[in-house]
């Protein structure tokens, strides 16, 4: 897909393949440039998203022919959908992709603050350092020595395993690690596409017998009158060797599971060899956390290695 701007590592050495200068969004998130075509646009970096797209608007400024797909996507405000379009050129860095298609739509551009999602198609062809405090995304080769990444401090690390969730539905590709949120083991996955960490419905009920009723619960302010929202302080969030205390976690009830419902007859969605499937973890990690975090993903080990964002 990209012809890459450096040789690949032959040995234990990093190579670095691009550094991005992030912006941070209002609500938190980051974007990074892209070139497009020979234009530069700013897209947001999602790391639990599945294709990377450019917002509508964006698209019919550059006059771009769009095609709409069948590619069934769901978020957790219910069903996407999503056309797209041929790119002649895009590049991040130098790294650059010919003839690249690109998702257009599935969100809102949010005004002017970015054009569009970089997401894993495009992200799990590198290594990603996201250094929060000199404000980089870097991206590296991922060929080199297992292990051998951690070179910003000599004070030690955490060392996290994680595995790919996949369903037949998109092929959903999610960071997945094993987290204990006050002495429950929960799985959770790492999205910079979220601004916040919060916990699914269904399993701040069955896991903590918490809803919007429950001592400590207040009303979030993610909450609209179409999706309303709570939040709960907690005591302690463990992630490896990482802890997070008083985590204040956002309750929401999403919206996956009804649309998915809609769009899928009972056979089709539940039948065990054939049928389709959604399986989406009861936590997810968000930006809330994660820019507190000085963070190297290697896709290729499965492992995410990671210390305080001001070690050096």
């Amino acid at each position: 897909m990209f012809s890459f701007a450096a040789a690949h590592a032959q040995n234990c050495s990093l190579v670095q393949m691009a550094s991005l200068d992030m912006t941070i969004l209002p609500d938190g998130k980051f974007a990074v440039p892209v070139e497009i075509n020979g234009t530069q646009h700013k897209f947001m970096v999602d790391t639990a998203g599945i294709f990377s797209r450019l917002a509508e608007s964006s698209a019919q400024k550059m006059n771009l022919k769009t095609t709409p797909t069948e590619m069934e996507l769901y978020g957790v405000g219910g069903k996407i959908r999503m056309s797209s379009a041929d790119i002649e050129s895009f590049k991040l860095g130098n790294n650059e992709a010919r003839h690249f298609h690109l998702g257009v739509g599935g969100f809102g551009s949010n005004g002017s603050e970015v054009d569009g999602i970089l997401s894993q198609d495009l992200l799990t062809l590198f290594d990603i350092e996201l250094d929060f405090v000199a404000k980089k995304m870097n991206l590296f080769s991922p060929k080199h020595c297992p292990g051998k990444v951690v070179y910003w401090t000599q004070s030690g690390y955490a060392e996290l395993p994680f595995k790919f969730t996949s369903g037949v539905i998109n092929s959903i590709q999610h960071i997945d690690m094993d987290i204990s949120l006050d002495d429950h083991d929960l799985t959770t996955d790492f999205d910079t596409g979220s601004a916040s960490t919060w916990l699914r419905y269904k399993a701040a009920k069955r896991t903590f017998d918490l809803d919007e009723n429950s001592a400590g619960v207040t009303r979030s302010p993610l909450s609209t009158q179409d999706q309303p929202a709570y939040r709960k302080q907690f005591g302690l969030l463990k992630i490896g060797g990482v802890q997070v205390r008083n985590p204040a976690i956002d309750i929401i009830p999403d919206q996956f599971d009804e649309a998915f419902k809609w769009q899928h007859s009972e056979k089709s969605r539940d039948d065990p060899i054939y049928g389709s499937f959604m399986s989406m973890e009861p936590l997810t990690f968000g930006m809330d956390v994660i820019s507190k975090l000085h963070t190297y993903i290697s896709f290729k080990e499965h492992k995410i290695y990671v210390t305080a964002a001001d070690a050096h």
